[in-house]
């Protein structure tokens, strides 16, 4: 094993990211997160920061005899508050640090740099729902628990209801292909499609500012296979869901990413309907946002965490989120 390589603040750089910098950052990446070579890592990672409908994520590189061997990245991001009002905020990106240099901070010291920044910069907040191996050091950097966002779930029957109680392990990240419904990368980048079924968007709560742009964005990364099921596939403002299929231990759940429907019942038919075009096991959504159909989970949910930059975070309770918040970031 190599040893850990010493270095002060006096022979760390650290400075905001250069577009220069990427090849590095990916493989910097690669080598201490582990990516396999047959997965879209790269390219789900210029996704998420580069071609983000709401702008190109601001990163900071430590760097050691011109090397890089640390990244942090804030995936940018836009919010209404209960008002209506827009807010500028940041989740908690990607981050990585030379095995050989694990254990000198340079993560602490990174997202510290990047929150000065950003603070200076005029964005409100940071959020995200971290690991309980990564939480700690947030809480210790300043970020405060929110709350736990409360899971819905609906099997399809007891054996599935089994499987899902007993597959207690991460879900894959990458998605199992269906011909269920449209596919919705395609159906919303057609903007007219998008805006009907927006039309139906939360407007009430601290919320994602949801337009069709992001929409389009939302979904369009192919390896995910996001799906959009409409409640007729004639009229689109009738309201619909988006979704996909993940394996979790030996069941296969159907995440609702995305519901926009006009009434419970629509929801609840398109849930239902769903579940039995695909033959998951279950479907799985937050009910912090509109979850017909979905029955709760007491106890289960992801901790939501969130630090004021220049504005103050809102009441826990006001967070209106859906998996399409927070399932990839």
């Amino acid at each position: 094993m190599t040893p850990p390589v010493p270095t002060t603040p006096l022979d760390l750089e650290l400075r905001a990211a250069h577009p220069a910098d990427e090849p590095a950052v990916l493989r910097l990446m690669r080598a201490s997160l582990g990516w396999r070579d047959e997965d879209p890592n790269e390219e789900f990672f210029r996704w998420k920061h580069h071609d983000n409908a709401f702008g190109v994520s601001p990163a900071w590189v430590a760097v050691h005899q011109g090397s890089v061997v640390g990244y942090r990245t804030f995936l940018r991001w836009r919010c209404l508050d209960d008002a209506g009002r827009g807010v500028r905020a940041v989740g908690a990106g990607d981050a990585a640090t030379d095995p050989a240099y694990q254990g000198q901070g340079i993560f602490r010291r990174l997202t510290l740099r990047g929150v000065a920044e950003l603070t200076l910069a005029g964005d409100g907040l940071v959020f995200n729902t971290p690991n309980d191996q990564s939480r700690p050091g947030y809480l210790k950097m300043g970020w405060s628990l929110a709350r736990r966002v409360p899971v819905g779930v609906l099997p399809t029957g007891p054996r599935s209801a089994r499987r899902m109680l007993t597959s207690r392990v991460p879900a894959q990240l990458w998605s199992q292909a269906t011909s269920a419904g449209l596919d919705a990368g395609e159906a919303l980048a057609d903007g007219a499609v998008a805006a009907a079924l927006l039309g139906h968007a939360p407007t009430t709560g601290f919320r994602t500012h949801r337009t069709p742009a992001y929409l389009a964005w939302r979904t369009s990364f192919a390896p995910l296979h996001y799906r959009l099921l409409l409640a007729s596939p004639d009229d689109p403002a009738e309201g619909g869901l988006v979704f996909r299929l993940r394996r979790r231990g030996s069941a296969m759940e159907a995440a609702v990413v995305e519901q926009l429907v006009p009434d419970r019942r629509t929801g609840i038919a398109l849930v239902r309907r769903m579940l039995t075009m695909t033959g998951a096991d279950y479907a799985i959504g937050l009910r912090s946002g509109p979850s017909a159909g979905l029955l709760p989970l007491p106890g289960q949910g992801p901790l939501l965490t969130t630090r004021p930059l220049a504005a103050s975070p809102p009441s826990p309770r006001d967070w209106t989120l859906t998996l399409g918040d927070v399932e990839l970031f």
